[in-house]
């Protein structure tokens, strides 16, 4: 399978001169966390939800971090995919790539998302009896870390940076009750590692935390976890056992590592 067969427009782009506050208004109007960057339509970076609130924690921006321009805060050398490349599940889920701007002759003529993978590769026609029998736990990280929701959101995120986890399940009486991503984190404090260190404040994971999360059983075949995860937009689904008890998480790099074995 090629990159053009899953790749998809790039509906709203930037230049670089545009002001971040107009292109956090796009990206938040739209529901897009990424944003590619042209210069006379040629892709010269690409801004993210997280670029733009890394800008805005940085020491010296404060209340005019609005008026700067996305060159000021994009990655300006993004990793980019061809239309004839084959698609390569070792590269996104080894490397963990959310996105790939698709670049022809410099110029960006798509862009791939790794939910655009997974609903692909998920969905081959290629063995689907083999495909059929990939369930939750084939894929899972089995025991992940978890947090109790009076937790303070400080050590929470101190949690997630030091094991290098992106979505924490919440747990409270051995229940699952929520779950608390660093896309939470960011919305409600800033970058989670600078949130960290400076250790400061009174929230606890309750404050943001999203409540009564989508769960998976373990029996649950792949194809369905990752409609599941595209239909919702989230980034990983907590996955329970016959009682409802939490034995593991999947995100959509763990979904596309099973689907590469």
């Amino acid at each position: 399978m090629k990159i053009r067969d899953v790749m998809r427009p790039a509906r709203w782009v930037v230049e670089e001169d545009t002001m971040l506050r107009t292109a956090e208004h796009l990206m938040a109007r739209h529901r897009a966390r990424f944003l590619p960057v042209l210069d006379a339509g040629k892709l010269v970076g690409l801004l993210s939800e997280r670029d733009v609130l890394a800008f805005r924690a940085k020491d010296g921006n404060f209340a005019d971090w609005w008026r700067a321009p996305v060159a000021a805060a994009m990655e300006s050398v993004p990793q980019t995919a061809d239309p004839d490349d084959d698609i390569d599940l070792d590269r996104i889920a080894g490397e963990e790539l959310e996105v790939l701007p698709v670049v022809e002759n410099e110029y960006l003529v798509g862009m791939v998302t790794a939910a655009d993978v997974l609903d692909a590769e998920a969905h081959a026609t290629a063995a689907p009896a083999q495909r059929a029998e990939t369930t939750a736990a084939d894929a899972m990280t089995e025991d992940p870390w978890t947090c109790r929701p009076t937790d303070s959101l400080v050590d929470a995120a101190k949690l997630m940076v030091d094991y290098e986890v992106r979505h924490l399940p919440v747990i409270e009486n051995g229940e699952l009750i929520g779950i608390l991503s660093d896309r939470d984190i960011r919305t409600l404090a800033g970058d989670p590692a600078r949130f960290a260190e400076d250790g400061d404040s009174e929230l606890v994971v309750r404050d943001a935390m999203t409540a009564n999360p989508i769960a998976v059983a373990t029996t649950q075949p792949l194809r369905e976890i990752a409609a599941e995860l595209i239909e919702d937009n989230v980034g990983a689904l907590p996955v329970v056992d016959e009682g409802g008890k939490l034995v593991g998480i999947i995100s959509y790099v763990d979904a596309l590592r099973a689907l590469a074995a």
